[in-house]
């Protein structure tokens, strides 16, 4: 996979990034390992940009996915490509998933401190909003 034509992230995103994915254990983590290598070559605005509305899907095992690629995109590659369209869909859909979990999981804490440690002082603007959403989940554990 040396060389990649510009519509191979967008045939990736649309053959394997479905809900059945997530819910095959050995799918899932093929979907995050390839994802992940993908972001290697084309770069994570390119990656997160075309999974990120995923984190407000309906299904928490496909939300789950989603947050895990982004955590390893961004934990091995950075934030520093991540313009503020991005910047903005991202904390919005970090919000959503960490506050519609039903089931306690490290994954979408470790998720959430990745992007917030990879945008450094550029999530500033949004802490208010994001203290409130830990304090209300804290509050309302299901």
């Amino acid at each position: 996979m040396e060389k990649l034509d510009q519509n191979t992230p967008s045939s990736i995103s649309t053959a394997f990034w479905v809900r059945r994915m997530a819910l095959d254990r050995r799918n899932y983590k093929q979907v995050v390992e390839t994802t992940v290598e993908l972001a290697q070559k084309t770069g994570v605005s390119e990656i997160v940009g075309r999974i990120v509305n995923h984190l407000k899907d309906e299904s928490e095992p496909f939300r789950k996915m989603v947050m895990e690629t982004t955590d390893k995109v961004i934990n091995s590659l950075g934030a520093a490509d991540i313009d503020e369209r991005l910047e903005v869909q991202l904390i919005d859909g970090l919000i959503y998933a960490f506050q519609e979990q039903t089931v306690e999981d490290n994954v979408m804490l470790e998720g959430f401190g990745t992007v917030v440690n990879g945008l450094g002082m550029r999530v500033k603007p949004y802490l208010t909003q994001i203290v409130s959403t830990i304090l209300w989940r804290l509050g309302n554990k299901n």
